[in-house]
């Protein structure tokens, strides 16, 4: 699978995650777990992205550079969101506003960040998209890289 392909079908896992959360009630304990797995996938998808996929990036696409830039934005909005009561009316506006972050980075690296990266050719999108796979599932699966992101997460929610 190529990098781009990978790239937009763990796009999809969080979309699916924010129209999940958001249709939910505030009351919801389900929705608390679903938050954290989306923290936690927002988690994975920055690591797999600014340790893999930027670097090969950067050759070919002027977007590198802002979309680090919109990460450091999404982890604020990330510490705010889990910082406000998730049965409160202010949880749904700063959840809206997360997701609308998310919305417009992963669909600015889909419109003009992925078209521009097909110079780096066939074979290197294969095989980084082979390179981004293991690191997904690495990540997933790892027990000290899931502590450390649940440690991430439960920080942000604390501080």
């Amino acid at each position: 699978m190529k990098a781009d392909d990978v790239l937009i079908e763990h796009h999809g896992v969080l979309r699916s995650l924010l129209t999940r959360i958001a249709s939910m009630p505030g009351s919801d304990g389900e929705r608390r777990r679903l938050l954290d797995e989306l923290i936690d996938e927002l988690n994975i998808h920055t690591k797999i992205e600014e340790q893999l996929f930027y670097p090969a990036a950067r050759a070919v696409s002027r977007l590198v550079d802002i979309s680090f830039a919109e990460h450091r934005q999404l982890d604020d909005q990330v510490a705010v969101v889990l910082r406000t009561p998730i049965e409160s009316e202010r949880f749904d506006e700063e959840f809206r506003a997360l997701r609308a972050g998310v919305e417009e980075h992963a669909g600015e690296e889909e419109r003009i960040m992925f078209p521009e990266c097909r110079a780096l050719g066939e074979a290197e999108l294969e095989a980084l998209g082979g390179r981004l796979q293991r690191r997904l599932e690495q990540l997933r699966r790892s027990k000290v890289a899931r502590a450390l992101i649940v440690l991430k997460r439960e920080t942000l929610r604390r501080v």
